[in-house]
């Protein structure tokens, strides 16, 4: 992992909010390869269940299509229910913070507000994705992202410094053709 050990703290202080979350959960679950991927397998499970049905019952093509669009419905509910869970849940936790200020460095990020504080090593979180409002760092195995507003930057060259501390220590999630955005 590569460290970028030129540059010096940046602090960033914004109010985290869920819409901030959402977008940040919606852009790793349908914005990247990766979250694609995940999708791509219920989909799968959900053909594996038509063609079931289809085989289980007899082959009747109206059948076939009613059974796999009640299943498509089914999916579409789930994933939207899921992701806006997920995000409030996340938020849940940085929402106790109120105010926060965020220091990234060459070894990490530091976010202290109200009476809470929390230390962050970039390996913690080994991707991130970046969004035109948004740097959103992942964890490996327990999916807690941890999301970075731009607009709590105090200079606009701040943005800059944090995103070559990022690429310089983690590694970006490939994002679909056509999402990769930067003001």
């Amino acid at each position: 992992m590569r460290v970028d050990t030129r540059g010096a703290a940046v602090t960033f202080v914004y109010e985290p909010t869920e819409a901030d979350y959402r977008a940040a959960v919606r852009r790793l679950r349908f914005g990247t390869w990766r979250g694609l991927g995940g999708l791509a397998v219920l989909l799968v499970v959900a053909e594996l269940l038509a063609s079931y049905r289809a085989w289980r019952g007899g082959f009747s093509p109206a059948g076939v299509a009613v059974w796999a669009a009640c299943l498509l419905v089914v999916l579409v509910a789930v994933v939207h229910w899921g992701t806006g869970r997920l995000a409030r849940r996340q938020f849940d936790g940085m929402d106790a913070y109120g105010t926060c200020r965020t220091v990234v460095g060459p070894q990490g990020m530091t976010t202290t507000g109200g009476e809470l504080s929390s230390d962050l090593d970039w390996q913690a979180f080994p991707w991130y994705v970046e969004t035109s409002e948004l740097f959103v760092l992942r964890t490996r195995r327990t999916g807690i992202v941890f999301v970075l507003p731009k607009r709590g930057a105090q200079d606009p060259a701040d943005v800059d410094r944090v995103r070559e501390a990022l690429e310089g220590s983690l590694h970006r999630l490939r994002s679909m053709p056509g999402m990769t955005r930067r003001r």
